[in-house]
């Protein structure tokens, strides 16, 4: 389906009234633009000021689930403990306050990795330009940086072999995201994570988050998107949110343009509650607040670096 433009006014419908609101964020594509190297997409400290801001107030429950690695979101993430962290899908999980990560894939049997990077590796010989990332729990092959006109169909061959040999055999699903071709279990993804925070805020309180905003851009945010519309939840207090073009087919019910007009919603809803954060971002040091949801510079997004 065609998903609607995500305004203020929808948001604050519902978010200024709640009492238990869980706030999830993708990274790539969501929190950050897309870049032609990933270790480059890191958040500036402004745009970490406003999701520490979110997750201070004891009403929220925030959490960032990406495809990236322990190490990095311990890297960037790791400073701000009110905020939940899940890596590779769905494989790693550090709860807020907690200094320690629950492996989800401990008792599952891990064998089809080296198998999955033996043939990632034949395909990279054959692309100039492309590169295998081994993840603990998964494998991906990259060729954003390979010729989009070349490496096309290799991809599409790489994973029609993956698909008739390991694929037969492990329970394994192989991943078209952008410029990525990633191997993973089946039964670990961004879904089953969002249903366990639903059930977990659940579990805790005897009641359902009244409030949840769910962010993502790609193929894998997808799953937490049906997760959520499957889960139970009144259809008015879930707000799924895919980040792209305005005609991109969805699962979830609104869309923004770019991750700007993300960061730019974390920082309206810590001013609808009082709060404030990434106070960098005015001209005088002073935080602005903006009347809808508006883009907010690049530069906010990104790091600088050194």
């Amino acid at each position: 389906m065609v998903a609607q433009r995500l305004e203020e006014a929808n948001i604050l419908a519902n978010y200024p009234s709640a009492k238990q609101r869980l706030l999830i964020f993708d990274y790539d594509g969501t929190l950050t633009p897309i870049v032609e190297n990933p270790a480059a997409a890191i958040l500036s400290n402004g745009a970490l000021n406003s999701i520490q801001a979110l997750a201070a107030d004891p009403r929220n429950a925030v959490w960032i689930i990406s495809g990236r690695n322990q190490s990095f979101l311990e890297q960037l993430f790791g400073h701000l403990t009110e905020v939940g962290l899940v890596a590779e899908h769905g494989s790693f999980l550090r709860s807020p306050g907690s200094g320690s990560w629950e492996d989800l894939t401990a008792k599952v049997d891990m064998n089809w990795l080296e198998e999955v990077n033996n043939v990632f590796q034949k395909y990279t010989d054959l692309t100039p330009g492309s590169r295998i990332e081994r993840k603990r729990a998964a494998v991906v092959w990259h060729f954003r940086q390979a010729s989009q006109d070349y490496a096309t169909l290799p991809a599409a061959e790489c994973k029609k072999d993956l698909v008739s040999t390991i694929g037969k055999i492990s329970p394994l699903e192989f991943i078209n995201g952008k410029c990525v071709l990633e191997a993973r279990l089946k039964f670990v993804n961004k879904g089953q994570v969002a249903q366990r925070l639903v059930d977990d805020i659940r579990a805790a309180s005897g009641k359902p988050p009244d409030f949840v905003l769910c962010f993502g851009d790609d193929v894998t945010d997808e799953d937490m998107f049906r997760a959520l519309r499957h889960s139970g939840l009144p259809k008015n207090t879930v707000y799924s949110v895919t980040i792209g073009e305005s005609q991109k087919l969805t699962d979830a019910d609104w869309i923004l343009s770019d991750p700007a007009e993300v960061i730019a919603t974390v920082m309206m809803l810590n001013e609808s509650d009082g709060h404030t954060g990434g106070e960098d971002i005015g001209q005088n040091g002073n935080s602005k607040r903006t009347s809808k949801v508006l883009p907010v510079p690049r530069s906010y997004l990104l790091d600088s670096g050194p």
